[in-house]
């Protein structure tokens, strides 16, 4: 097996409580052949999505983006639009700042596995900590960023975004001999 150092990593909606100083909203935890990380986010991180593979590698000419999370600390999450919308809605509402009212937010809890497929437009909110596991990839298309200074990305998003609403996958942990 492969030593794994852990890699903190400054980000502008980090929180402090993964023990590495205030602002570090990621420490990587490994790379390959899985991006496998924990997330302290202290403020909602932007809403986003991941175009999946066949996108990707068309325009981007890399691989897509699947994650997972499972929930270490309870609190809110975007999960896809509450309501089916359209690409010209998710646009003017990206651009007017109302995207929330759109948006389904849902409470998770500990130990609760959300599966991220590419196109589900997603966010975690403040304090919610995850354990993340995601393909190695960095594409994100930001639909929104909550006033922050970043680009936004609203065509690529727009091809790639699941329009209705999506539910969460019932995916409880099964336990495995010597540990869970």
């Amino acid at each position: 097996m492969r030593p794994c150092p852990p890699k903190p990593v400054a980000r502008i909606w980090g929180g402090s409580a993964l023990g590495f100083g205030p602002g570090i909203g990621e420490v990587w935890l490994c790379e390959h052949p899985l991006l496998v990380k924990l997330l302290d986010p202290r403020d909602w991180l932007s809403v986003q999505v991941h175009p999946p593979h066949a996108y990707a590698l068309r325009v981007e000419g890399r691989p897509g983006k699947y994650e997972a999370w499972y929930v270490l600390s309870p609190g809110e999450i975007v999960h896809g639009f509450s309501r089916p919308v359209t690409r010209e809605e998710v646009e003017a509402r990206a651009r007017a700042g109302t995207l929330d009212e759109v948006l389904n937010r849902v409470r998770v809890e500990r130990g609760q596995v959300v599966y991220l497929p590419a196109g589900l437009v997603h966010a975690l909110g403040p304090g919610v900590r995850v354990y993340e596991v995601q393909t190695p990839s960095d594409l994100t298309y930001r639909l929104y960023d909550y006033g922050r200074p970043r680009e936004l990305h609203l065509e690529k998003a727009l091809e790639v975004a699941l329009l209705e609403p999506t539910p969460i996958l019932q995916a409880p942990p099964e336990p495995v001999e010597g540990g869970e």
